[in-house]
């Protein structure tokens, strides 16, 4: 009787062994995972899920995120990274490959340094990172990103988001909740066989190559094409322009091309507006210790109006702002000194919009402020905005430089929140659509066109400041990184911010959507694990042994009974 069940014993241990093995095996062929987390941080959108079952390209995804000694932050995101791209794999139906490649494997500094150097040519940037050893602590430098490669075609995507303004934990959040947007994206843009097209306006002392390099390398790294236009007044705007930026014109545009513009828009074509109503410099203050801020006029109010935004003609003053350096008497010499300048508003992200969510502050320069109007055919959306401790000032008014260094009042600087972005979308009306005269109608007879007074649903974005996508330039006459402010050595989010407007803008599927997923680190209360430390080292310690025993007793009671018959 004792071998017997001894030999059913043996039999149901096998059976268990085989089962458990060809679980195994069938897991190494089938990847799927139940997402049980309130947020369902592990399901992919709807979008994205669209996009990868409609892929024609074999993707591969070459992530640098790996290698030894990896601080518990960093491996958290490398998992996430990984379990992503399994999902990603799954739903493309093996069309999306990947593999992680530790740069310090390589063995040849010269070979490694070159292969580092190489990926921040393409746009990834790296990381210092501070490692625990045997021997103590040190820096080890990483590359937080990924490539993805198709077509012969590469396209970078950060993985790591560095953000001041939230600390290391919420980097990590933040980069977690980012991750499939930011590959969905990736993938998409280099899945197009005909990149989106970019063209800035030109002919009316737009900015030009040097202030917008760091604007314009950020765009072609993420494969769009960028072209320059002057508008004709016998040729309406081409229509494979996908987005067109008027970046801080200085002179008037005339009626002819507003009107351009205006059927443009009417089409189906996305703007960015980055405008200067104000006409005001830091550059002034090199001739004289004062300069007067007057208003632009750039002929657009009209335009601007109809679609259902006012720009003021003012400056926009914020007890939250930059700093500029003065030079100030120091023991006889003259040294820069910085002073906080109201004139150059911080803007910070009060809105859950996909183009701002967890975006770092936002550097303007002589800013005026936005004002929506009611339009019930176009939804209004404040992107940006000041602190709550801001203020107008109507111009032509006289700026002081010593004014720096003189503490402001406080009770002067009563309103709060004020526009400085804003998108708009819906169905834009024609400014001309009653205004519609007979050398317009000879235009686009030329062109053999309709004129059409309103258009489908369409988006634009209007930004109260030009100098937003300009870079800063260094006393070698380098172009700095956009962003990047050279006197108080902070890098502010002017590139994110731009480049997620542009993406906003060009994205018909809705892959933005899965930038509004919240990721919640749910972290141990480490004074609540102190007080209750011994208290679950006892539980788990013991538990194990007591279920044991249980087994046990209940087995011999068992045994006894049935052999005792």
């Amino acid at each position: 009787m004792k071998n017997h069940y001894f030999i059913q014993s043996i039999k149901v241990l096998a059976i268990s062994l085989l089962a458990v093995l060809a679980i195994n095996f069938a897991s190494s062929f089938i990847y799927h995972r139940f997402d049980l987390t309130e947020e369902k941080r592990y399901t992919l959108t709807a979008s994205t899920k669209k996009l990868l079952n409609g892929l024609d390209n074999t993707i591969d995804v070459e992530v640098y995120l790996t290698g030894k000694d990896l601080p518990a932050g960093i491996k958290i995101l490398q998992n996430e990274t990984r379990e992503l791209l399994q999902e990603f794999r799954t739903n493309s139906k093996g069309k999306v490959t990947f593999h992680f490649f530790d740069i310090n494997a390589i063995k040849n500094q010269q070979q490694r340094e070159e292969f580092q150097t190489n990926l921040v040519k393409k746009g990834l940037k790296p990381t210092n990172l501070e490692v625990k050893s045997s021997s103590g602590y040190s820096e080890k430098l990483v590359f937080p990103g990924a490539m993805i490669k198709a077509n012969g075609k590469e396209i970078p995507v950060q993985i790591l988001e560095n953000q001041f303004s939230v600390g290391a934990q919420g980097s990590l959040n933040n980069s977690i909740s980012f991750l499939e947007y930011k590959v969905a994206n990736a993938i998409q843009k280099i899945e197009r066989s005909h990149p989106p097209k970019i063209a800035f306006l030109q002919g009316h002392g737009e900015l030009g190559i040097e202030p917008l390099q760091g604007f314009l390398e950020t765009l072609a790294s993420q494969s769009f094409q960028l072209d320059k236009v002057e508008l004709d007044k016998d040729k309406l705007l081409n229509n494979n322009i996908d987005i067109l930026i008027i970046a801080k014109p200085q002179n008037a545009l005339n009626d002819y091309e507003k009107f351009l513009i205006d059927q443009y828009i009417m089409a189906g074509g996305k703007t960015m507006w980055l405008l200067d109503n104000v006409i005001c410099d830091l550059e002034g203050f090199k001739l004289s210790p004062s300069m007067v801020a007057i208003p632009r006029d750039l002929n657009l109010d009209d335009l601007l109006f109809r679609y259902g935004v006012r720009t003021e003609h003012n400056l926009v003053l914020d007890l939250y702002c930059n700093q500029i350096p003065i030079m100030e008497s120091v023991g006889g010499n003259a040294q820069p000194k910085l002073f906080p300048w109201v004139f150059y508003p911080i803007a910070i992200n009060k809105k859950n919009h996909p183009i701002v969510k967890n975006l770092d502050p936002v550097a303007f320069k002589f800013a005026s402020s936005l004002d929506t109007l009611n339009n019930p055919d176009v939804q209004k959306t404040i992107l940006l905005s000041t602190s709550t401790y801001s203020r107008t000032q109507v111009t032509p008014f006289q700026i002081y430089l010593e004014g720096a260094k003189q503490k402001p009042n406080p009770y002067l600087f009563n309103q709060k929140d004020i526009p400085l972005a804003v998108l708009l979308e819906g169905k834009f009306s024609s400014l001309y659509k009653n205004q519609f005269t007979a050398d317009l109608q000879k235009l686009l007879s030329i062109q053999k066109i309709q004129f059409q007074p309103k258009s489908n649903f369409n988006k634009m974005i209007v930004i109260a400041d030009g100098d937003i996508a300009s870079n800063d330039i260094d006393t070698k006459g380098v172009p700095l990184a956009l962003g990047y402010d050279k006197y108080s050595r902070q890098l502010f989010a002017n590139k994110d911010f731009l480049l997620n407007c542009v993406e906003y803008l060009i994205d018909d599927n809705n892959l933005i959507d899965a930038r509004n997923r919240e990721v919640k680190m749910r972290l141990l209360d480490k004074a609540k694990v102190l007080e209750q430390k011994t208290r679950w080292q006892l539980i788990t310690f013991a538990s194990p042994l007591i279920l044991i025993l249980i087994f046990g007793l209940i087995y011999n009671y068992r045994r006894k009974v049935k052999y005792a018959r």
